[in-house]
């Protein structure tokens, strides 16, 4: 992929999520459905992002890294970074209008699709190995209730996880 179309990618997912992994669904429909990236390195990306310092939403420079080297990693960074610094000076301008009730609500409405996609595209993530052990979806269902209210600390979480992986992966 040329470096042109590589940083429109990573722009429009960008530009279009609201933070943190809601780039997921477009950058995987655009990269591994196309072919340039595979789940694999998508998992990968993420991984990385997540034991790094910083942004979640940061994991997109390891994903263009891993698909187009140190130039796909140092667009990558310049799709991530250029959204903010135009909305910013945007939002500032029109404060009054962004608290409005309609607003609100598009912004509730935007987070819940965002919910979903991520939802259907972790699925699709998992499923591509093959379909998930009992076991696997044990420690899914057991993760999701004991973070659901926050009292459980989600390193406490992971720690278990990785356990009880280890044990039962074999």
């Amino acid at each position: 992929m040329d470096p042109l179309s590589l940083f429109g990618v990573f722009l429009k997912a960008s530009a279009l999520s609201l933070g943190g992994l809601s780039s997921l669904p477009l950058l995987r429909g655009d990269l591994v459905g196309t072919g340039i990236a595979t789940d694999q390195q998508v998992v990968q990306a993420i991984a990385i992002g997540r034991i790094s310092t910083g942004p979640n939403g940061l994991y997109i420079v390891s994903l263009g890294f891993l698909v187009g080297g140190v130039v796909g990693a140092t667009l990558a960074l310049a799709a991530a970074t250029l959204p903010p610094l135009v909305i910013v000076p945007i939002t500032a301008l029109a404060r009054r209008w962004l608290v409005a009730t309609p607003v609100a609500g598009l912004v509730r409405g935007v987070a819940l699709a965002t919910a979903g996609l991520l939802a259907a595209t972790g699925i699709g993530i998992v499923t591509a190995g093959g379909a998930p052990e009992w076991w696997q979806l044990t420690l899914v269902a057991i993760g999701t209730v004991l973070t659901y209210d926050g009292r459980v600390h989600p390193a406490l979480v992971i720690a278990i996880g990785v356990v009880a992986g280890v044990a039962l992966g074999r």
